[in-house]
């Protein structure tokens, strides 16, 4: 069983401490008490207890006779009210005002989002509280009582998610804020101090554990069982050791011949998958070099099922740039060269001409017509069609994509443009934003899109900073209903799911550990891989998560953020870095989907963009940005939605 594990960064010193001198102590987990409610695993109290005794993202601090969810960014924001150990459950109350107005006592944030760096799940049998406010409100629906010196509607959900019930006098262009209730009715304030319901997983490894007297202790970011007398519990007594290691035997038997079956087995799938892939091969081939019609190519990308996929002559695109001039080159991958044309018509393109002889390439070719042909995001890069075939003597593959002006992230975070206007945070912000977003309409559409090739490369910038995610050439569909597809690992290193590459199994979560890559890089402006680097810090992932577990953030932060001399910065910081945190689980159930990550950055941009309206600095920021991240979700955003494939 896996428990999300997410560690508040005012935690993870203290974790890492008390991992490092439990082995061998005798330190005990008994419950410990906070007024009327009793404390054990999977949760501990912090003071109290040591923090082994539960997960990290479960500790607990009393006051007054209270528990509370210990938080990085805000304490004393979710109180604990009861713990239920036999249903997993616990009710939690938001304490916390809106606007700092103390008579009004709403959430001044989407408690959902909030909730969504905690391993907890809102119970379906909650109800969705909404307020709105920043727009006209009806007379009728005003909330004068409540908040005075705010003109604020209400509705009720009942759906905890808030979806589909949205009532008719609420403005398009109104701000919202929403907290989950466990009851109906008009007395709000009644119903938020009333809480909602969380539930977490069932935890079966610590059942076993107490039923042979055992403590339950999560220790070096695992779960572990320890006997009365500090140390780990073995699975059985010697009887059932005796007939444990008889077991061993059979299972070991049972297990060789299994293991010789399987290697049989992939005998006979690799030399089944290599002959098809030559046969493939020679097709492909064959379609590259026997001038295969325009009609005929036509046919081929007829699979896509749309007929926006608009076909190039080479000459044409020969002409646009320059005959393929080194001075038209815009950037070099592994499977070809992209240039920049301007075609008859003045429009200006990037054209991406893959290397001859490759079947990779072709391969490539293909599965980036299939793919972009079916989506357009206002954060993913427009793709305006391909070459066939004009002569025999004509072999290249070219895709004609948008040209995008600004370079790429990489550029500017550690390439050639960072050094003359380094990327101010509330640009930051915006482009992990729109980046999320992007994943996440890739993620939702009716065929499931696993980029696989996530990286600061491959999001390029226009002249307002906003996103295009690019280069599909690695990306998947996923069949309908399938939680993972099996395949050999491909990407980029420094980038690549670790999970994925050890059990050969992608996800989508493959796609949300290589953009936890991608918010470092963010917060600290250093590249993925570094052999200038020492040891585990050659790879930024491995050196980011240490440095979070030891409390040394910021050593990881760009010093051109200002995280140490303003406190608003800090608190937005260290919310993505938390969420880059649980991006780079290793597990890949642990991690979250990627809906979940663009809540929390949509909520630190809020946050952000609240400071900057306080000081004044309207001008300055929509400088760095033109216009709101909000602004990019065209109504044709998302044709085809469906519920994330997340495990």
């Amino acid at each position: 069983m896996h428990l999300a594990v997410l560690l508040p960064i005012s935690s993870l010193l203290r974790l890492a401490v008390a991992t490092t001198n439990w082995t061998g102590s005798n330190a005990s987990c008994a419950p410990a008490r906070c007024g009327d409610m009793m404390i054990t695993y999977p949760f501990s109290l912090g003071g109290t207890q040591p923090l082994y005794c539960g997960y990290p993202a479960f500790e607990l601090t009393c006051d007054g006779g209270r528990a509370y969810l210990a938080r990085a960014f805000r304490e004393q924001l979710f109180r604990v009210d009861s713990i239920s150990y036999d249903n997993n459950s616990l009710v939690v109350t938001v304490e916390t005002t809106f606007a700092g107005d103390k008579t009004c006592h709403i959430p001044d944030f989407n408690v959902s989002s909030g909730l969504a760096l905690f391993p907890l799940n809102i119970s379906r049998t909650n109800k969705n509280l909404t307020f709105v406010y920043n727009c006209e409100v009806p007379r009728g629906e005003q909330l004068s009582r409540l908040c005075a010196n705010h003109t604020m509607g209400a509705y009720i959900s009942e759906r905890p998610d808030g979806e589909g019930s949205r009532p008719q006098w609420v403005q398009t262009n109104c701000s919202s804020v929403s907290v989950p209730v466990r009851g109906s009715g008009r007395d709000y304030e009644r119903l938020i101090r009333e809480g909602f319901l969380l539930e977490w997983p069932p935890i079966r490894d610590c059942d076993a554990c107490t039923g042979r007297g055992g403590e339950c202790r999560f220790v070096e970011l695992a779960f572990q069982c320890a006997c009365p007398d500090g140390r780990l519990c073995s699975n059985s007594s010697a009887t059932s050791r005796e007939r444990g290691g008889l077991g061993i035997k059979i299972g070991a038997g049972i297990a060789a011949a299994l293991l010789c079956l399987i290697i049989l087995g992939t005998v006979f799938l690799f030399t089944l998958h290599k002959r098809r892939k030559t046969k493939r091969s020679a097709s492909l081939a064959g379609l590259v070099s026997e001038g295969t019609p325009l009609a005929s190519l036509r046919k081929e990308f007829s699979i896509t099922g749309s007929p926006r996929t608009h076909i190039f002559t080479y000459e044409e695109l020969d002409e646009a740039t320059d005959g393929f001039s080194y001075a038209r080159e815009l950037g070099v991958g592994g499977f070809g060269i992209v240039y920049k044309g301007t075609l008859r018509d003045g429009s200006v393109v990037a054209v991406k001409r893959l290397y001859k002889n490759s079947y990779k390439g072709v391969e490539q070719f293909l599965n980036e017509v299939d793919i972009l042909s079916r989506l357009r995001h206002p954060n993913l890069v427009t793709f305006y069609g391909c070459t066939s075939q004009g002569s025999s003597r004509d072999r290249d593959l070219l895709l004609v994509y948008e040209f995008v002006p600004n370079g790429t992230l990489a550029d500017h975070l550690h390439g050639a443009r960072a050094q003359a206007q380094p990327l101010s945070w509330p640009t930051r912000l915006g482009i992990a934003v729109e980046t999320a977003s992007a994943l996440d309409y890739l993620h939702a559409v009716e065929q499931q899109v696993v980029h696989r090739d996530v990286k600061t490369n491959n999001i390029l910038l226009d002249d307002a900073f906003h996103v295009k995610v690019a280069d599909f050439g690695l990306s998947r569909l996923f069949p309908p209903d399938a939680t993972h597809v099996s395949t050999a690992p491909q990407g980029t290193p420094g980038y690549v799911d670790p999970m994925y590459h050890q059990c050969y199994q992608l996800t989508d979560k493959s796609d949300v550990y290589s953009f936890g890559v991608v918010l470092v890089e963010l917060i600290s402006s250093k590249p993925a891989v570094d052999m200038n680097r020492t040891g585990g810090d050659v790879n930024l992932a491995n050196m980011a998560v240490h440095m979070i577990q030891c409390y040394e953030i910021d050593r990881l932060v760009d010093p051109q953020l200002g995280y140490g001399a303003d406190g608003e910065t800090k608190r937005t910081v260290d919310l993505v870095a938390e969420a880059a945190f649980r991006c780079l689980q290793p597990e890949q159930d642990v991690r979250p989907p990627i809906r979940e990550v663009l809540d929390v950055l949509r909520e630190a941009q809020s946050m952000d963009q609240a400071r900057c309206v306080k000081d004044d600095d309207v001008g300055l920021l929509k400088k760095s940005r033109d216009g709101s991240p909000d602004s990019v979700m065209y109504p044709w955003i998302s044709p085809y939605t469906t519920a994330n494939n997340s495990s």
